[in-house]
């Protein structure tokens, strides 16, 4: 339990995140079901040495800065397929300071952001080439968190030939970007496949 509050760390950690997000500490105080002065003390205690709490026999060594912990914040919300790794490098990049991976997935445990379980998981790859993300609940299918792709294991040359029995057309090359269906119409069809339909059906006349 909080020494602040009857609270545990982790509501705490919650409040602070909240706040973080923008809300009024008299919001935060109605969402959560306590007094605002409960509110105010975790983050003024937050503010003052970084966390939300100590359990006996713990000293005050952080294992991050306030400013460490916005920026973690801030930043894997933004940029959800990053790992606890890149975020680290993010933050040695941007502070010139070292935060060891697991506080980052602490601090960002904190604040209600999960790559693993309890959290649910998915997917944004077909393959067994897993990738994970940083969200919180109910926001599976936020198609925010969705990325479409398709592998064909490397470069290519997409063509369209038209071939019956008595001729074919000309080899047209699919140039930038995939064919989609608007592309095949304007493309194909209408400039190919119909005036090639066309000459068949006089010539069998």
């Amino acid at each position: 339990m909080s020494q602040l509050s009857h609270l545990t760390d982790s509501e705490a950690w919650r409040v602070v995140g909240r706040l973080e997000g923008g809300q009024t500490q008299a919001e935060v105080a109605q969402a959560i079901g306590v007094s605002q002065s409960v509110i105010s003390r975790i983050w003024n205690h937050f503010l003052e040495t970084g966390s939300v709490g100590r359990r006996p026999g713990q000293d005050r060594r952080r294992a991050t800065m306030p400013n460490e912990d916005r920026y973690l914040v801030l930043t894997a919300p933004r940029h959800r397929n990053m790992n606890a790794t890149l975020l680290q490098q993010h933050i040695r990049s941007a502070n010139d300071s070292t935060v060891s991976t697991q506080n980052v997935r602490n601090r960002l445990h904190g604040v209600g952001l999960y790559a693993r379980r309890p959290m649910s998981r998915f997917s944004v790859h077909p393959d067994n080439r897993r990738i994970f993300i940083w969200r919180d609940p109910g926001s599976r299918n936020n198609p925010a968190f969705v990325h479409e792709s398709v592998r064909f294991g490397g470069g290519r040359v997409l063509v369209y030939d038209g071939i019956s029995i008595d001729g074919r057309t000309y080899l047209y090359i699919i140039r930038d970007g995939p064919l989609t269906a608007r592309r095949y119409r304007n493309e194909i069809l209408r400039p190919i496949v119909v005036p090639y339909a066309a000459a068949i059906r006089d010539s069998s006349c």
